[in-house]
């Protein structure tokens, strides 16, 4: 501890003790699950995909010689998605660092390189943070992620998908349990099919209040009642590779998992006693697509996943940091995304 003059006493000297930081969460759950593809960059504000419905003939048997079944070419459609616009700035004056201690420290003055890697690093805290609520959202109504509405886009309205919804009637100690879930699963693994794609493997994630009903269900309690597992999901909270430890519970070939993400404001990404039941490993169910930053030097370049310029102002009176991110979460297949509640 350093021995420092007291802010409210002149003639008083004070121990000050290490700082106490304050860290927000960042949640990226649904981001390292694997469920979402790597960022595919593009080179325009707007993403077009052909869809392309391939079927074949019915054929039937006709009299020897007629020419009268006629097969047909495949079905094509064109669709466009416009790409969001998120700018994020900051600057830092001499006021930031003038007759400032550093972070930390009582006896250090501020600098100007800690300084701006701070803002900077709030800033990419930011980032990862709008990166995650797209991913959360699009699961959760499949919806593009844009708060102020300067774009709307459903894909289930885009591509006249009713979305799956399973009631796993939780106040119902007689409730079929696994039935419910392999509803979910063979739902998606038709849909996956009918396009021509595969899983390799059925994550669920849980708001707490669901994963907690979900465990404390009595159908779900005699399961594991005589079970030995490592996971134990029913006495503990596990320590696995998922952060702040997550809860994780296998149950009937899903991975369910307690996801309590929020915004920097505290808003919950999943609504209470929901889930969302989806594939992982699929080929092409979703699509992430980055364009280019709205500055003369990337156009028509190959867009990144999130840009950040810095530059000093010409009478050196500040440095003016700008950021964007320009990131497009797509549902291909909404009909994927299966969402399981409890009307009890």
């Amino acid at each position: 501890m350093a021995i420092v003059r007291s802010y409210t006493d002149a003639f008083q000297i004070i121990d000050r003790t290490p700082e106490i930081n304050l860290i927000p969460n960042q949640w990226g759950i649904i981001t390292q699950s694997g469920i979402f593809p790597s960022t595919e960059g593009i080179t325009t504000p707007v993403v077009s995909m052909e869809q392309i419905t391939k079927s074949g003939a019915v054929m039937v048997d006709r009299i020897r010689g007629e020419r009268n079944n006629v097969s047909k070419d495949y079905v094509r459609k064109l669709y466009s998605f416009n790409v969001p616009h998120f700018p994020l700035d900051d600057v830092l004056k001499p006021e930031d660092i003038q007759s400032r201690s550093a972070y930390g420290t009582n006896d250090q003055p501020e600098q100007e390189a800690l300084a701006l890697a701070r803002k900077i690093e709030r800033i990419r805290m930011s980032h990862m943070q709008l990166k995650e609520k797209a991913f959360a959202q699009l699961l959760a109504d499949g919806t593009v992620y844009s708060p102020n509405g300067t774009i709307s886009t459903n894909f289930y309205t885009e591509f006249g998908i009713t979305r799956k919804e399973i009631d796993f009637v939780f106040g119902t100690a007689t409730t079929d349990i696994m039935g419910k879930v392999e509803e979910g699963i063979a739902h998606i693994i038709d849909n996956l099919q009918a396009g021509g794609d595969v899983a390799t493997g059925f994550v669920a994630f849980c708001s707490p209040g669901f994963f907690s009903n979900l465990i404390k269900h009595a159908k779900v309690q005699a399961a594991y009642t005589y079970y030995s597992s490592t996971q134990e999901p029913l006495r503990q909270r596990l320590d696995s590779s998922l952060p702040m430890g997550t809860r994780v519970f296998e149950y009937g070939g899903v991975r369910f998992i307690e996801y309590r993400g929020t915004d920097f404001g505290g808003t919950a990404f999943m609504t209470s006693n929901e889930a969302r039941l989806v594939a992982s490993g699929t080929m092409d169910a979703f699509g992430v697509y980055a364009s280019p930053a709205n500055v003369m030097a990337t156009v028509n370049t190959v867009g990144q996943e999130s840009y950040l310029f810095t530059h000093r102002d010409p009478i050196d009176g500040s440095v003016i940091i700008r950021s964007e991110m320009n990131l497009l979460a797509v549902a291909r297949r909404p009909a994927v995304i299966v969402r399981l509640h409890s009307s009890t």
